[in-house]
């Protein structure tokens, strides 16, 4: 009996012992798959695909302000030129998400306000409702865009970016699409040919602050902006 009580224990001890060894299985599996998902969340890429025809609607009309707004879904981006300077304001249904803030745009040199507004880019993202914002760079012969980011909370500048110089210039003046990929801290713009090549664009070598002139226009500017509706 004593013998039968010993085996009875015996197999209660090890089917525990069993059970443990599963639920210790199970939280490895667990922890394992969540290393994988932080590892996916870390190299996460953010797509931005160009919107063909964002609505654009514009007023160069002698005066004070000339007017550029660019729009998609609930997102607007407004463009105000005074003179040789150019500002941005960004509003989702009417709501100021960022202020008037100064915009790198080519819009004078070898160039001009219709010729800026064709070359404007707006790349979107729907799954998080955030994009890329391309403005026309000085340049003579190459494609240089300033690149703009945005999303729900914000508007910023991030870079300026130009076109690998060995590129011929019957790539990006004839059909192509632009596209942009964020992945962690980098974002990576592409032109596609209307046969379908891609080439990359480098990021442009950035002059140092100090180098920068200073808007001394600004107070008065935004005195401007803000009595315009």
């Amino acid at each position: 009996m004593a013998s039968l009580v010993s085996i009875i224990y015996s197999c209660k001890k090890e089917t525990k012992k069993t059970v443990i060894l599963k639920n210790d299985s199970y939280r490895a599996k667990k922890d394992s798959n969540a290393v994988k998902n932080d590892q996916n969340i870390e190299n996460h890429q953010i797509v931005y695909n160009e919107i063909k025809v964002p609505k654009k609607r514009s007023n160069y009309d002698d005066g004070a302000i000339q007017s550029f707004d660019m729009s998609f879904t609930s997102q607007i981006f407004k463009i105000r030129y005074i003179e040789d300077r150019a500002y941005i304001q960004y509003e989702i249904d009417g709501k100021v998400i960022q202020g008037w803030q100064f915009l790198n745009i080519n819009f004078y040199y070898d160039s001009s306000y219709e010729i800026a507004e064709k070359d404007s880019h707006l790349l979107y993202n729907e799954s998080d409702s955030s994009g890329i914002l391309l403005f026309p760079g000085f340049t003579e012969e190459y494609a240089v865009y300033f690149v703009y980011e945005f999303n729900n909370n914000k508007l910023q500048y991030i870079k300026e970016v130009i076109l690998n110089r060995n590129t011929s210039a019957e790539v990006w003046s004839n059909v192509h699409t632009l596209k942009a990929v964020r992945e962690k801290n980098t974002i990576q713009i592409t032109l596609t040919d209307h046969k379908g090549k891609e080439y990359l664009f480098e990021d442009r070598e950035e002059l140092p602050e100090i180098d920068s002139p200073e808007n001394t226009n600004l107070s008065k500017d935004l005195i401007l902006l803000n009595s315009k509706k």
